[in-house]
């Protein structure tokens, strides 16, 4: 009774109360380095910031950091563009893969590929001078204007999707992990001569329909409102580990993310907007989830294993190049099964 009769008595005291707490909260809201929706940043506030600033789909252009002197390498006339999922705080991996998988032989340039890592920005102090560093050094570093969270992950992909698609014109794209292997002696060579389809390609490991359930529990990372997806199950999409897209596909799938909300599973929300852009997905054998102790013929089939440290990533680089010449006599596959 008395909160009530000091609300009615002192009005003005409430309304500066009220006015005072706004004021702080934009404060907390407005980032020193303009991260796009750095409430995202939390593991349950993907959908919900979203939601709460547009109910459609994704916002390009608010991806794209301003600042043209970080703005990485883009060759011309690619066979594939690969597109890296990584981390501010993952250098290490960057590392291996530039000495590995991403590290081209002068002999094998008929077909020009081109690897880009995407990352986003730390929270607390944007793009750190290390990150600056490595991209004025290698070239290959996409960073976008958003906190580098698990939940950001499907900004960090449309923004990489928009980037090749705009600035590169590759006639495909890979998209992958910093903890998988791409056999970049074989793929190029792959989608340029054996693969037969040029237009219409969305490929990868599609995951079970068991195992498309849309998770409604809010302290999940991969939560997601009903809101922002109606189905209690995802339709049929390419796990994230690697999966391949046709110049057209990528073009369809960004206008499609214009009007779909997206959701905190990059893999999920391109099986959605495929579905949208009613592109049907390929169930292809070479790509795997799993790492095991694959021959080294395999490598003539393989063309992305998942789950692999440093030392595992020197290994499958060596089976790589054996495999040239130690398979010769091993029959060949030439489709996508």
């Amino acid at each position: 009774m008395k909160l009530i009769s000091l609300a009615v008595r002192r009005p003005g005291i409430v309304w500066v109360s009220a006015l005072m707490s706004c004021l702080l909260i934009l404060r907390l809201l407005t980032p020193r380095s303009s991260l796009l929706l750095t409430l995202l940043d939390f593991p349950d506030q993907l959908n919900e910031g979203i939601s709460g600033v547009r109910s459609t789909g994704i916002d390009f252009e608010s991806l794209l950091r301003m600042d043209r002197d970080t703005f990485p390498f883009c060759r011309r006339g690619l066979v594939v563009m690969i597109l890296v999922t990584s981390a501010p705080w993952h250098a290490a991996r960057r590392a291996a893969i530039r000495q590995t998988w991403a590290n081209k032989h002068p002999d094998r340039s008929d077909h020009p590929w081109q690897v880009l890592f995407l990352i986003g920005q730390r929270q607390e102090d944007g793009v750190s001078e290390d990150i600056q560093r490595e991209q004025r050094a290698f070239g290959d570093v996409l960073v976008g204007n958003y906190a580098d969270s698990y939940r950001n992950l499907t900004l960090k992909v449309m923004h990489g999707l928009r980037w090749a698609a705009e600035h590169c014109q590759p006639r495909f794209v890979l998209k992958t992990d910093d903890d998988c292997f791409v056999n970049t002696d074989y793929l190029p060579r792959f989608l340029a001569e054996f693969g037969g389809v040029e237009t219409g390609l969305y490929a990868g490991s599609l995951f079970a329909a068991g195992k498309r359930q849309v998770i409604r529990d809010p302290v999940s990372k991969w939560y997601v409102s009903r809101e922002d997806f109606r189905e209690d199950e995802y339709p049929p999409y390419a796990s994230g580990v690697g999966y391949v897209l046709s110049a057209d596909v990528v073009l369809r799938i960004l206008k499609a993310a214009e009007t779909v909300p997206p959701v905190p599973m990059e893999d999920a929300y391109v099986g959605i907007l495929a579905k949208e852009a009613g592109v049907p997905v390929m169930l292809s054998g070479r790509f795997t989830k799993n790492n095991v102790n694959w021959r080294v013929c395999n490598y003539r089939y393989l063309l992305v294993i998942h789950h692999l440290g440093v030392p595992e990533l020197k290994v499958a680089q060596e089976n790589m190049i054996k495999a040239r010449t130690a398979c010769s006599r091993t029959k060949e596959i030439r489709s996508w099964k």
